[in-house]
């Protein structure tokens, strides 16, 4: 299994701004160029998570169709510490052969904070993805300290 990174400027190191209000980031990987053909089980990092970000809700967008045979798990390894390993988070077994819209984000792991920096990963399930086209977006919110100082 390998691990591909094309995060790129996809998410940030750091919060966009001082405003404790949610953002969108979104990453957008073509598949086709012989420089990133995930195989099965390869993992693909999409989006850059800030340290102490809740990420409300993530999910994916096949723009292209993928190969046959081709299935996409969403989440994150477990990187940051306070979590364990989630690869189908937000979605499990998503069908990537026809451009099918946003993928359905599941119930139970609408909000997650992760403490560390981390970064949200697609798995390639299947076969390997010589073709697709996939969008990954994250809606997130900084919820580090304002005062931290101890007042007792």
């Amino acid at each position: 299994m390998a691990t591909h990174t094309k995060t790129g400027d996809a998410g940030t190191v750091g919060h966009p701004s001082i405003k404790r209000v949610p953002y969108l980031v979104e990453n957008t990987v073509d598949f086709s160029p012989s420089d990133v053909q995930p195989a099965a089980n390869d993992l693909v990092q999409f989006l850059n998570i800030p340290v102490e970000t809740c990420v409300l809700a993530a999910g994916l967008e096949v723009l292209t169709a993928s190969s046959s045979g081709v299935t996409l798990d969403l989440g994150w390894t477990a990187t940051s510490g306070n979590l364990t390993t989630a690869l189908d988070a937000w979605v499990d077994g998503h069908d990537s052969n026809a451009a099918t819209g946003p993928a359905a984000v599941r119930v139970p792991y609408n909000a997650v904070t992760f403490k560390a920096v981390d970064t949200i990963d697609i798995k390639v399930l299947g076969a390997q993805d010589v073709l697709g086209k996939v969008r990954v977006w994250a809606l997130m919110v900084d919820v580090s300290g304002v005062d931290e100082t101890d007042r007792n």
